[in-house]
């Protein structure tokens, strides 16, 4: 046999095997990076465009925003386009909250939470909504408040300054940047207590969400985790199934809300029976309600949050108090 002959077929196999390779195409770099978790042609470095939420595929950049209290068509604004969905009037009114017993804390959370009591608590007014870049703008504008930290949300790169933002909740400002507002305000920021009640209901309301004990989602609250609904800041006031039993909205969820109270892990252990304040010193401030990036256990009435009085953040906002008798908000 020839040897050459023989020989050679391998390697003619083989040049037929380079040239099949060759004539195959190769994906290009982009479409080998693109990330599209939903399949709806938009996600992290793909050809069409990011995708502000990668677990529906009903939401994308160019979709039809609907009036279902999500950025469908990833612009940074909810309902924006929706012709059926009308923005919500907001009534400046504060909420008015009766002296009277609740129930504090839960046994189903952190160690924080616990006991759970009964307090005392005299009558309070609250605002209805979280304070909004409108009515914080105007307290910058006379002087009596200093300006958040950034114009930005956590999507939008003019947020504060910008008009349409008017009716969403003021961000990135610390405890006292929100203490300087209440005061400027005519009222304080509520403490854990007042906080707790409004958000509650009276005693023996022992409710683990402002709206009951459903579990949230998008209809209810402005919140993050599996739900994701907005992944920003919502405008105050758009859901009125998720309101407390006194009527005050977003208290769970769309930002945290600063209280007056110093922290303190045990502090429930040794509160007084009637309108606690919190301990007397201390190294942080309390936070309460969740935000729009939280989960549902840190949307729950009980839920207590501790930062750095001088901390600012873009899911951090206020809601002022106000004595029973005042005339309202500013």
């Amino acid at each position: 046999m020839d040897r050459r002959s023989s020989g050679s077929a391998p390697l003619a196999l083989l040049a037929g095997l380079v040239a099949i390779a060759l004539s195959v195409p190769t994906p290009s770099r982009a479409s080998t990076r693109c990330q599209d978790k939903d399949g709806d042609g938009y996600g992290l470095d793909c050809p069409a465009g990011d995708d502000c939420n990668d677990k529906d595929e009903s939401i994308h950049p160019g979709a039809k925003e609907l009036c279902n209290q999500r950025d469908d068509d990833c612009n940074a604004l909810v309902d924006d386009s929706a012709a059926d969905c009308p923005a919500p009037r907001l009534d400046p009114k504060p909420i008015s909250i009766p002296a009277g017993l609740f129930v504090m804390g839960s046994d189903e959370g952190a160690a924080d939470e616990r006991p759970v009591h009964k307090v005392d608590v005299s009558a309070v007014r609250l605002d209805r909504y979280e304070v909004t870049n409108a009515r914080y703008r105007e307290c910058v504008k006379s002087g009596g408040c200093t300006a958040p930290a950034l114009p930005t949300s956590h999507r939008r790169p003019h947020y504060f300054d910008s008009s349409a933002f008017d009716d969403y909740p003021v961000i990135l400002v610390s405890w006292h940047q929100a203490e300087q507002f209440c005061r400027f305000a005519g009222g304080h920021l509520p403490t854990e207590a007042e906080w707790e009640k409004a958000a509650r209901g009276a005693a023996p309301e022992t409710r683990r969400y402002p709206w009951g004990d459903q579990e949230p989602d998008c209809r209810l609250a402005n919140l993050g985790g599996s739900a994701s609904c907005v992944g920003d800041t919502d405008r105050v006031g758009r859901r009125p199934a998720g309101a407390s039993p006194f009527g005050a909205f977003d208290m769970a969820g769309n930002v945290w809300e600063w209280v007056g109270d110093w922290y303190a892990a045990d502090y429930y252990r040794t509160s007084p029976a009637r309108d606690p304040r919190g301990p007397e010193k201390g190294s942080l401030k309390v936070m309460r309600g969740g935000c729009w990036e939280s989960g549902a256990s840190s949307l729950r009435v009980s839920c207590r949050k501790a930062e750095l009085p001088a901390a600012w953040a873009d899911n951090v906002g206020v809601r002022c108090a106000y004595p029973a008798a005042s005339g309202g908000a500013r």
